[in-house]
């Protein structure tokens, strides 16, 4: 019979780390100079998903500086930023895999040395 050995296709995830739905701000700084605001829309240990207002002008492998701001709690927001580059594109979705970068309070104490 027709169709009988038909071949189902199962998507397989390509990932290798978990991701998270969060909606932060970001702030996106391109190596030309110009700055867009963003909303993060998950992040992994790896990189983050961007969501921008309009359709942006970033680069399949351009370098960014991403700052990320998670309100913790409002008198000590938590502040992280990353150097990173674009992996994909789409409309205005941006993909970032994050290569370095800080993550730690802002105004944390030093611990004693």
């Amino acid at each position: 019979m027709a169709g009988e050995n038909r071949m189902e296709y199962e998507h397989t995830e390509r990932r290798r780390e978990a991701r998270y739905p969060i909606e932060a701000t970001v702030i996106v700084h391109k190596s030309g100079g110009a700055t867009i605001r963003a909303t993060a829309v998950d992040v992994s240990s790896g990189g983050m998903l961007l969501h921008v207002e309009q359709p942006s002008d970033f680069s399949v492998d351009e370098v960014v500086t991403v700052e990320l701001e998670l309100p913790d709690d409002p008198g000590k927001p938590f502040a992280a930023w990353g150097v990173g580059r674009v992996v994909r594109t789409d409309g205005c979705r941006c993909g970032v895999e994050l290569r370095a970068g800080v993550f730690d309070p802002w105004n944390a104490p030093l611990p004693d040395a």
